[in-house]
């Protein structure tokens, strides 16, 4: 049979027998985001076919909802001659700037540099002039491994199932493509790139360093290298800056990387004079740092994909297109739109936002559940799939009973993870100071929202900063001052991880944060 794929370029490839679109897409070099890595429970991998295919079961209808000569790549098997129309990806709203407090610069680097930020999701890039220290240039892209899962969890399952020289090679191309286009967009030849710094969390790192990933798939859970490492750059996969030395900040733990790090670096100077403060980097998972009587304790959640639009009905990253606020005014649910745009989905603040104007409403109640007989707001309820759901205003966008449940699970973990940590060093969260929300999407939501549903303790949501990509921001002062170096490593030696799997603890906060309470 013969393939023609339309989209950046046109490809006619050759298949003796039925193969999954997914997999055609791959081998054709097209990106296709899979948050589920595959597993027919995203409903994210929208394409449109014409020709001879398979035809559409049960499962996959229910994740379509409104086919419209749309199928998903993950189900849908090209059985002879096919067109395979991509749809125009929409650029995602990456937060890219964080804070860092002024410090005396001295770069480890003699002429330009990159930062590096590897997020599960997205990747920042910036690129510095190590001679007067000023950037000159960033990018952002959404993450490639996104087609083997949304998460660390399915790229590790992905990795030791023979993907891992794949995963690699994705993430090295990508950053490297990166560079080289920083590069030339300044005037600079690649030749004069001899410093890079690199964070990420723990498995993002291991996968572009081809680090074995066996100890990050089971108990106990102890990695074999926390790196602290200068490495060449055609060790890490950059085979065309053969000048450049790179970087990588110390990690702490197999979940706790160093993007925390990092973003402790980065927020140092706001939390050192606090007799406790929290930092969170909610995003797939959800890390926290709590510095308190001169100690560091870290941990991570499994948070999930929710608040980046996977497995949420109408969910999607921070796109045009997609309702990222909503508020309660005058007996209406209110709305904006990133781009101004038609909305066609909700991404993780608009989510937030929802659920808790659903809350105040009284059409979503404590334990969670959709109150289908609501006399006050009955032009809003509706129902997907037998089962209660709620119409966003008018914008078209819905939220489903699924996808409460979701954002119940998804803040449980982190908000459990807080307490756990708190419990640790014997307070309670109004002897927190300062609360810093890190990370692009903690930039983005409201934190007196955040309390009502219970994503963070009440008790926080007025004392919070915002941080930005602290992560980001906190690999660029590395880049820039060799003493920024030595306190990361300090920081990351200080450090002691909760490990919240066997915290008994954990598991009670867990099931008492599931309630909206």
């Amino acid at each position: 049979m013969k393939i023609t794929i339309n989209g950046e370029k046109r490809v006619v490839a050759e298949y003796p027998e039925p193969r999954l679109v997914s997999d055609i897409l791959k081998d054709n070099g097209f990106k296709v985001s899979m948050p589920c890595g595959g597993a027919h429970k995203c409903g994210k991998c929208r394409v449109k076919i014409s020709g001879s295919v398979s035809e559409m079961n049960e499962n996959e209808k229910r994740l379509l909802s409104d086919a419209d000569g749309y199928r998903l790549a993950c189900f849908a098997r090209a059985e002879g001659d096919c067109e395979i129309t991509l749809s125009e990806s929409k650029g995602a709203v990456i937060m890219s700037d964080g804070f860092c407090a002024d410090f005396l610069s001295e770069p480890f680097g003699e002429k330009y540099g990159f930062a590096v930020d590897i997020g599960t999701t997205t990747v920042a890039v910036y690129m510095y002039d190590l001679k007067t220290c000023l950037k000159i240039g960033q990018d952002a892209f959404l993450n490639p491994q996104q087609s083997f899962g949304g998460n660390v969890i399915s790229r590790i399952e992905a990795a030791l199932l023979g993907h891992a020289d794949e995963l690699s090679r994705l993430i090295a191309d990508a950053i490297e493509e990166s560079f080289k286009k920083l590069c030339a967009a300044n005037g600079v030849s690649v030749k004069d790139a001899d410093s890079a710094v690199i964070t990420g969390n723990t498995t993002m790192l291991y996968l572009l360093l081809s680090e074995d990933l066996k100890c990050l798939s089971g108990a106990p859970f102890e990695i074999s290298r926390y790196l602290g490492e200068y490495i060449a750059a055609e060790k890490c996969g950059f085979c065309g800056f053969e000048n450049m030395t790179v970087y990588f900040p110390k990690t702490m733990s197999a979940f706790v990387g160093s993007d925390i790090t990092c973003s402790l670096l980065a927020s140092y100077e706001l939390m050192k004079d606090c007799s406790a403060a929290l930092m969170i980097d909610i995003g797939t998972n959800g890390e926290t740092a709590l510095m308190s009587g001169g100690k560091l304790w870290c941990c991570s959640t499994a948070a999930g994909p929710a608040f980046e639009g996977a497995g949420i009905t109408m969910g999607s990253m921070a796109v045009n297109g997609a309702v990222n606020k909503v508020w309660l005014e005058n007996g209406e649910l209110s709305y904006t739109v990133i781009g101004s745009e038609k909305a066609e989905s909700i991404c993780g603040s608009g989510l937030i936002d929802a659920v808790s104007a659903l809350l105040k409403a009284g059409i979503v109640d404590k334990t969670g559940r959709i109150d289908n007989c609501s006399e006050k707001y009955p032009r809003y309820l509706i129902e997907c799939d037998e089962a209660p759901a709620v119409k966003i205003g008018d914008s078209g966008v819905i939220i489903t009973q699924k996808d409460i449940r979701s954002v119940q699970l998804a803040k449980a973990a982190v908000c459990a993870g807080i307490y756990s940590l708190l419990s640790v060093c014997q307070i309670t969260p109004d002897n927190v100071e300062r609360l810093i929300l890190a990370g692009g999407f903690g930039s983005f939501i409201n934190p007196e929202n955040a309390g009502v549903i219970g994503l963070i303790p009440k008790e926080l949501a007025g004392k919070t900063v915002v941080a930005g990509n602290a992560a980001g921001a906190g690999a660029s002062a590395m880049l820039l001052s060799k003493a920024k170096i030595q306190l990361g490593e300090r920081l990351a030696q200080k450090s002691e991880t909760l490990d919240l799997s066997t915290s008994p603890l954990f598991n009670e906060k867990y099931i008492e944060c599931m309630s909206f309470e």
